[in-house]
């Protein structure tokens, strides 16, 4: 790889990372369907020779168009690849692209041209030995090297609003053939469509297939929650809830989430051994807007979102929170009803009172008789209260009912043990 790092501008922009260097949790990742046509393309492309029956129909070049959501784990799933198959992995140097832009811009197609130029003499110098070595086609390890374009949404900003996926579609010819024969897999990420609207003459003169992966949808959003609890069975929240406010959202946002509110509940109070309730918390850093998943306004491929910029769609997200929350606010009634209709499932709600009532049986027992004759709360009962909203989602004789039904359970669960 000491080519690599001789050609002029690349050790600015490019960096060359090792499978043994890559550090990535494969149960980490989570797996789509097109996830799949991936990794059977780079598998493909891996083994291909010139004895494969696919040359009487197409020559591969070599090259994969991937359009994606920002919080995607692409990323990461390609690293996985990288480490799994030996298969050396060339990507960007986001901070120095981002010092120097115009620079990295004018260089960009001459240092993509030189790559593969590189590497083509690299893989002759080693078919040269092997042939000297007396070793046959069978006995040589792959070469094939990932070169990974990740172009970031931001690029088109600090770019002066340049597509670089349409500099490098319109180059000279030269420029964007023959990685396949100079054993490269190229590996292009878009995410911003538009991007790909704009070359869509080109896109199959240029790649051998263009595979758009769309937002999760809503059993994805549930898959990626429920596993989460599997694998963390002292956290609790409630699914559908969180199903229903993360529309639009990504693998890194949901998860980001779940970490930001374990840790906002860890400093109001503290992680116990047996449940740890966040659902309250995570609702409210949705609708306080002091989490922002990475939607991508700008992106067509499941949302309409029009002109609009990331930071504008962010604001008009918060302030349509605001005003709903604003509303609600006007009328203590409307808004305990709403909370009433926005109901968990029986089994968390029969979770949410024997964790209620395993830790403040007493004071709430109070507080519900305080509320069902109408008379004031003091400070400590509203900050008790705050941590069981979902009581307000019933009658005060009901949440009573509930409440007593969730301590005799607690008590059978701790005869149970000797406690």
């Amino acid at each position: 790889m000491k080519d690599l790092n001789d050609i002029p501008e690349f050790s600015n922009y490019f960096r060359v990372i090792s499978p043994s260097d890559v550090e990535v949790n494969k149960g980490d990742i989570f797996y789509r369907d097109k996830y799949n046509d991936i990794i059977n393309y780079i598998k493909a492309m891996s083994t291909f020779n010139s004895d494969n029956p696919l040359n009487e129909y197409i020559s591969p070049k070599g090259t994969i168009l991937i359009n994606v959501n920002p919080g995607t784990d692409i990323s990461e799933f390609l690293k996985l690849i990288s480490m799994n198959y030996s298969l050396d992995l060339i990507e960007f140097n986001d901070t120095e692209i981002k010092k120097t832009p115009d620079k990295f811009l004018k260089s960009f197609l001459q240092i993509l041209k030189s790559i593969r130029d590189a590497v083509a003499v690299e893989a002759e110098e080693k078919s040269e030995e092997d042939t000297n070595n007396n070793l046959d086609d069978s006995d040589t390890p792959l070469e094939k090297k990932l070169l990974i374009i990740n172009q970031h949404s931001i690029f088109r900003t600090i770019l002066s609003e340049n597509n670089l996926l349409e500099v490098f579609v319109t180059s000279e010819k030269e420029v964007y053939s023959n990685f396949l024969h100079s054993n490269i897999i190229l590996i292009w990420i878009n995410y911003d469509l538009r991007d790909v609207i704009e070359i869509s003459s080109k896109v199959y003169e240029v790649f051998d297939i263009f595979i758009k992966i769309s937002l999760l949808n809503k059993i994805e959003r549930e898959t990626i929650l429920r596993d989460f609890l599997e694998k963390n069975s002292k956290i609790v929240f409630d699914v559908d809830a969180l199903v229903n406010y993360t529309d639009n959202w990504e693998v890194k946002d949901i998860k980001q989430l779940l970490k930001v509110g374990i840790f906002k509940h860890f400093l109001n109070s503290e992680l116990n051994e047996t449940s740890n309730e966040i659902t309250h918390i995570l609702l409210d850093l949705i609708e306080t807007g002091e989490f922002l998943p990475s939607i991508n306004s700008k992106n067509s491929n499941d949302t309409q979102n029009g002109e609009e910029g990331e930071e504008s769609k962010h604001i008009q997200y918060i302030t349509k929170i605001e005003e709903e929350n604003s509303r609600k606010a006007n009328n203590i009634d409307d808004y305990i009803n709403s909370i009433r209709d926005s109901r968990p499932s029986e089994f968390m709600i029969n979770q949410l009172y024997e964790n209620a009532a395993f830790s403040n049986y007493n004071e709430l027992l109070l507080i519900i008789d305080k509320i069902d004759k109408k008379e004031p709360l003091e400070e400590n009962d509203r900050k008790i209260l705050a941590e069981y909203p979902f009581i307000l989602t019933e009658t005060p004789k009901r949440a009573q009912i509930k409440l007593e039904k969730a301590k005799k359970r607690v008590d059978r669960i701790r005869q149970a043990f000797g406690k």
